[in-house]
């Protein structure tokens, strides 16, 4: 099974437009355009041939560039749609409507390249050959000028998307969620065979933490900790992190929620079942609620919060663990292998 991780977009450096236009003024100042043959009389006849190889030029450049975002944009839309959803955060975009944008400009610029070649043929005074030649040459680039805003968030989206650490299309993916110091990074550590992969979040200033827990060849287990997407309600955050978060929608097959129900957390109970309210209506009802720190809670407190949660929560599953110690941990692990022997077909 191949990996969800798109780091195959590598592949595709995309220019913005001051990049493109740069490339196409360097390679027409290198155009060594030969004398004119002899029956080339006039001075126009050297010039066509010269004018005729920067449009050239020019067009085949603006259509090599089209041709790689497209093929970018054919690969990324045939990926999970996690990646689309962030493309989509970051762009207003989807793959496919960019794609689809690109190939008509694509058209746009074959008609102006056919119609003013003709024209630059066919020329009879120096005047009008230059003007066509302007003309063409103006034209063409304002096809991409004209997308120079849209093509530049194509390009940082991309190299953005690149970043994630590699997660398998063939595993289950866990998203760890909670409040701030409840113990999410403890927990995908404690739970992982390996040192977390960290890497920057698309489009925020956040991070991503994916753990893996891997039993070849029964199953792989990814565990996914967003700090500061999915720790404090809806109305805290921005637009940009509102669509990340309903992206991680696409990505989870199970949810985590944490609980710290110590006498000395950070948050009250009130505002800790707050974000998950936040966090069941993305996702749905696939949660998990664990009363993490159980070692260090009074039972009668565990059972008070327990209670609490059932009564406004009655359809999410409710455990007692502890992440440092490992208490708890092995029933959450089957609990999750369940989950894996629900999907299998």
């Amino acid at each position: 099974m191949d990996e969800m991780g798109i780091e195959e977009l590598k592949r595709y450096y995309i220019k913005d437009y001051d990049e493109i236009l740069g490339k196409i003024d360097k390679r027409i100042k290198s155009i060594e355009t030969p004398p004119p043959p002899k029956r080339f009389r006039k001075r126009i006849g050297w010039l066509k041939n010269t004018y005729l190889k920067r449009i050239d030029t020019t067009y085949n450049i603006l259509v090599s560039e089209i041709d790689r975002v497209v093929e970018a944009l054919t690969f990324l839309s045939k990926q999970h749609v996690f990646y689309k959803e962030l493309f989509h955060v970051w762009t207003n975009y989807y793959p496919e409507q960019v794609r689809k944008h690109f190939i008509f400009r694509k058209r746009i610029l074959g008609r102006i390249y056919t119609e003013y070649k003709t024209m630059v043929k066919n020329a009879v005074e120096e005047y009008e050959l230059k003007r066509y030649y302007r003309t063409c040459i103006g034209r063409m680039l304002s096809v991409v000028k004209r997308r120079r805003k849209l093509l530049k968030k194509v390009k940082e989206a991309l190299i953005e998307l690149r970043k994630l650490p590699s997660i398998r299309d063939d595993e289950l993916k866990v998203i760890v969620a909670g409040m701030p110091q409840v113990g999410k990074s403890t927990l995908v550590s404690k739970l992982s065979t390996a040192e977390p992969e960290i890497a920057s979040y698309p489009f925020t200033t956040k991070t991503i933490i994916v753990g893996h827990l891997i039993k070849e060849p029964y199953y792989r287990i990814a565990f996914i900790d967003t700090p500061g997407l999915l720790d404090r309600p809806l109305e805290e955050r921005n637009e940009i992190e509102i669509k990340a978060v309903l992206a991680l929608k696409h990505l989870a097959d199970k949810i985590i929620y944490l609980v710290d129900p110590s006498p000395n957390s950070y948050y009250t109970i009130d505002e800790q079942l707050h974000v998950l309210d936040d966090v069941k209506s993305i996702v749905g009802e696939e949660v998990i609620v664990c009363l993490n720190k159980v070692d260090i809670t009074p039972p009668s407190r565990v059972e008070g919060v327990k209670k609490i949660i059932r009564e406004k929560h009655y359809r999410v599953e409710v455990l007692e663990i502890s992440a440092k110690t490992g208490y708890g941990l092995e029933k959450l692990l089957e609990i999750l292998t369940k989950t894996i022997t629900n999907k299998l077909p």
